[in-house]
Parts: structure tokens; C-alpha cells; sequence
């Protein structure tokens, strides 16, 4: 079977599981929810998925894509209510509110050049260039919380299952971008599903070094264990021979 008769499957499976992984930002805000703040999270994934999923429904238009169309419809719908629900619970409103207002800001601008701009292919070209930017863009936003994640060395500030997600995501997309032969839906999931799996990376990478932490710090249990109880018995053998 030619790999252009692959494009609707592939299409259609690339749609269902990015949608799935948007509503994993669900899963991210449930956990504000329940801790009543976002902690040491980053708001800039949502943020940057906001302007992400708008550029590419407004790519999608313009090359008559109904797949990339529709994932980004309910892409940027989910994404602005999880800023909404990052700014309820962050503790600093005030940057991310400023934040929320440039995103806006961009959004805006970007509409109006489509809107005005007469020449096709260079919309077509302008707004490809955006949408890898902000592709890549997006797939690293948890890098943000790398630096608090090594010098904790823990990665609980990372949304493991969102990042789990952009790894099968983009692997889809990479092919549909080949089978399409769209430059700009293969390079930047392409390089965004290399991102992803090197975080995706740092949590078997971490969590190998503390189950060996925890190890030697068993070892140096039992070790002092041992160290006491032979302590005890050279002491109870010196008081039966003093006897």
C-alpha cells in the first residue's frame, strides 16, 4: 500500500491521540485543584499551547486541512481553560496575568495578518515558520522546570503523563508530516518528539538514581545494624569470661 493511502489513518489517529493529550492538561489541573496551587509548575506550557494551537488551526485553514484544523479547535479551547485554571491557583497572579494579556496580544496580531495578507504562499510560509517555532516551543516548555529538577533531583515539578503524550503525539505527526510532505508538520514534531523523550528521559534517569540512593542507604542500615550487634555480643562475651 503507498504511504499516501496511510493519510487519513494516520490523520485520524494522530487527531484522536493529540486531543487525548491535550485533556491530559486535565489531569495537571486536577492536581492544582487539589493542592490549591500550581507549586514550582511553569504556566508557560499552557500559554504557549495557546498560541500554538491557534497558529496551527490557522495554518490548517490555509492549506484545507480538515485534520490539523480540527485538533487545534479543541486544542485551543482546552488550552485557554487550563490558563484560566493555572492563573485561579498560581501564587504569583501578577506575572501571570501579564503573561496572559502579551498571549492575547500575539494572538491578535497574528489574525490580523492573516486577515490582510493577500499573498497566500507567504501566509502559508510566515505562519509555517511560527507554527514550527511554537511546536518546538511547546515540547520544551517543561524544560523550564529542568534547572529546579536537577538541584532537587526530583521531577515532580514535571507533568510526566502530559510529556508521555507529546512523545506519541509527535511521532504520529512526523509521520503524517511525511506522508503530506509538509516540511513544516514533520521538522517541528520531529524535533519535539526528540525533546519530549529526553524528559521523558530524566524520570527513568532519577528514578534510578534514588532507588540506588535508597539502596545504599539500606546497606549502610544493615551495615551499622551489624556493626551494633557485634558490638553487643564482643560485650556480653568479655562480661561471661570476666564471670
Amino acid at each position: 500500500m503507498p504511504l499516501e493511502e496511510w493519510k487519513d489513518i494516520v490523520g485520524n489517529s494522530a487527531t484522536i491521540t493529540t486531543i487525548i493529550q491535550f485533556l491530559v492538561g486535565s489531569q495537571v489541573c486536577a492536581v492544582f485543584y487539589k493542592n490549591k496551587t500550581t507549586g514550582e509548575t511553569s504556566g508557560l506550557t499552557f500559554l504557549v499551547g495557546v498560541v500554538m494551537t491557534f497558529a496551527w488551526y490557522s495554518y490548517g485553514r490555509l492549506i484545507d486541512d480538515p485534520s490539523i484544523q480540527l485538533v487545534n479547535a479543541v486544542g485551543l479551547v482546552l488550552q485557554i481553560s487550563y490558563c484560566f485554571c493555572f492563573y485561579a491557583f498560581t501564587p504569583d497572579k501578577l506575572d501571570t496575568g501579564r503573561r496572559m494579556v502579551l498571549t492575547v496580544l500575539f494572538v491578535t496580531l497574528v489574525q490580523l495578518y492573516i486577515q490582510y495578507e493577500d499573498d497566500i504562499p507567504t501566509a502559508q510560509l510566515r505562519l509555517g515558520l511560527l507554527c514550527s517555532s511554537m511546536a518546538v516551543a511547546y515540547c520544551s516548555a517543561p524544560l523550564a522546570s529542568v534547572q529546579h529538577v536537577f538541584s532537587t533531583r526530583s521531577t515532580q515539578a514535571m507533568p510526566f503523563y502530559l510529556i508521555l503524550a507529546t512523545v506519541a503525539v509527535t511521532g504520529q505527526w512526523t509521520l503524517y508530516g511525511i506522508i503530506i510532505q509538509d516540511a513544516f508538520v514533520l521538522v517541528p514534531n520531529m524535533l519535539g518528539c526528540v525533546v519530549a523523550s529526553f524528559q521523558l528521559a530524566l524520570f527513568a534517569i532519577f528514578l534510578l538514581i534514588n532507588s540506588l540512593n535508597m539502596l545504599c542507604d539500606q546497606i549502610k542500615f544493615i551495615r551499622k545494624s551489624l556493626y551494633a550487634l557485634v558490638f553487643s555480643l564482643e560485650s556480653h562475651c568479655s562480661t561471661f569470661t570476666v564471670s
